[in-house]
C-alpha cells in the first residue's frame, strides 16, 4: 500500500543522482574548454614580532661645560750648538837666515864710522868684547889697509898722551890725534892689531877735510 510513495522517493533520488552526474560532466567540459590556471602561490604571512613596550624618555642631564683647554708646555727644542770655529794653524815662523859675517876671519868687527866737524883731525872710539869695554887693545891708523902706523898706536884705557898711564875714565877707549888743533885733508885707515902687528880687524876708511866737514871720526870695534 506504500509502494507508490517508495517509488516516488526512488524516482526523486534517481533524479538527484542524475543531476549530480550531469553537473559533474558539465564542469569537466568547462574545465577542458578553459585553460587551467596555475595554483596560487601560498601567501607568506608576516611573522608578528612582539615589540617591547617603549620606555618613557629619560630626561637628559644638563650639559656639562667642557673643561678649558690644557695649555701644553712648550716643547723644549734642542739647543743648537754653534759649530766650532776653525782656527787656522799658527804658521811656524821660518828660522832666521844665518847672519852673514861681512868680515870673516877677524876677531873684532868695526861699526860704521861717524864723522863730525871739529878743530882737530882725529879718529877715536871704543873697543868692547861681549859688550864689556876692553882695555889694552892696540889701535892703529895708516895710509892703507894693514899698512904701517903714521903715528904712535893707541892702547885702549890709557892716557892718549902717555900710553904707559892707565886712565880709569877711559875704559875701552882709544884716541889717535893725527893733527891736533888743525883741520887736515887726508885718507886714513884705522884697524886693530896684536902685539906683533897682525890685523885683528878689517880696516875702516876715513876721509877728513882741511875745512869744516869731516874732521873728527868715531869708529867703534866689537866682538
Amino acid at each position: 500500500m506504500n509502494q507508490p510513495g517508495s517509488a516516488r522517493r526512488l524516482i526523486i533520488a534517481g533524479l538527484f543522482v542524475w543531476l549530480a552526474l550531469l553537473s559533474c560532466r558539465t564542469t569537466t567540459l568547462f574545465a577542458r574548454a578553459e585553460p587551467t590556471e596555475p595554483p596560487p602561490e601560498p601567501t607568506t604571512r608576516p611573522t608578528f614580532t612582539r615589540v617591547p613596550p617603549t620606555a618613557p624618555p629619560t630626561q637628559a642631564p644638563p650639559p656639562t661645560n667642557p673643561p678649558p683647554p690644557t695649555t701644553r708646555p712648550p716643547t723644549a727644542r734642542p739647543t743648537v750648538r754653534p759649530a766650532p770655529t776653525r782656527v787656522p794653524p799658527t804658521p811656524v815662523p821660518a828660522a832666521p837666515a844665518p847672519t852673514v859675517d861681512p868680515y870673516p876671519g877677524f876677531y873684532y868687527k868695526p861699526k860704521p864710522a861717524v864723522c863730525v866737524a871739529s878743530g882737530n883731525t882725529r879718529i877715536q872710539g871704543t873697543v868692547t868684547d861681549q859688550g864689556v869695554p876692553r882695555n889694552g887693545v892696540i889701535v892703529r891708523v895708516s895710509y892703507e889697509q894693514n899698512g904701517p902706523p903714521i903715528i904712535n898706536d893707541s892702547v885702549t884705557g890709557t892716557d892718549p898722551r902717555d900710553h904707559m898711564h892707565t886712565d880709569p875714565t877711559l875704559q875701552g877707549k882709544y884716541q889717535l890725534g893725527i893733527k891736533e888743533g888743525e883741520q887736515f885733508d887726508g885718507n886714513w885707515w884705522v884697524f886693530i892689531v896684536d902685539s906683533s902687528g897682525n890685523a885683528l880687524s878689517p880696516g875702516v876708511h876715513v876721509k877728513t877735510h882741511d875745512g869744516p866737514g869731516c874732521n873728527t871720526a868715531t869708529v867703534d870695534f866689537a866682538h
